[in-house]
């Protein structure tokens, strides 16, 4: 009985690693999605009411999902310590301790762009915002196919090594 007890539990625990790198793909194109479309509303924000940083900062706070809107809000805190620290700083802080689900490419594209936000004219800016909402949105584009191509192989994978551990083990 107790033997059997353990093969569950270790297969189980193997299924739910891999389930738990399957959420994670999950996670990753949600987040990505929900960026590309607060950059969209970032663009339309600069180019047709020119709103200012920290009114836009604090819109995207309000009307974006974790855990993007969390990051907005990281933004829009950190504004206080903006005559001590650059814009482009402050940006790359919240990043850094925002939990976003993101490679290193999608990450170097958001800071790219944080060192544009608040240095250039609202044109500049605009097509700083196109450039990596086109960015994010091939990166998007690339996570839905790893997601669709890996997502149940990483569910299999865990089951079976779980499966596999059980047999060595008796």
């Amino acid at each position: 009985m107790l033997r059997l007890l353990g093969a569950v539990l270790l297969t189980g625990g193997a299924g739910a690693l891999g389930f738990c790198a399957a959420a994670r793909l999950n996670r990753r194109v949600r987040t990505l999605r929900l960026l590309t479309e607060a950059l969209e509303r970032m663009e339309r924000e600069l180019s047709f009411r020119l709103t200012s940083i920290p009114e836009l900062f604090a819109l995207l706070a309000d009307h974006s999902a974790p855990p993007v809107g969390t990051f907005f809000a990281r933004c829009r805190d950190s504004l206080r310590r903006l005559g001590e620290e650059r814009l482009e700083d402050l940006w790359r802080n919240a990043l850094a301790e925002s939990d976003l689900e993101l490679d290193a490419e999608e990450r170097q594209i958001l800071e790219t762009l944080g060192g544009i936000l608040g240095r250039y004219d609202g044109e500049g800016q605009t097509q700083a915002l196109a450039l990596a909402r086109t960015q994010l949105e091939r990166c998007l584009e690339a996570a839905v196919a790893e997601r669709s191509r890996m997502g149940k192989v990483y569910g299999a994978l865990g089951l079976a090594a779980g499966a596999f551990l059980v047999i060595v083990l008796l």
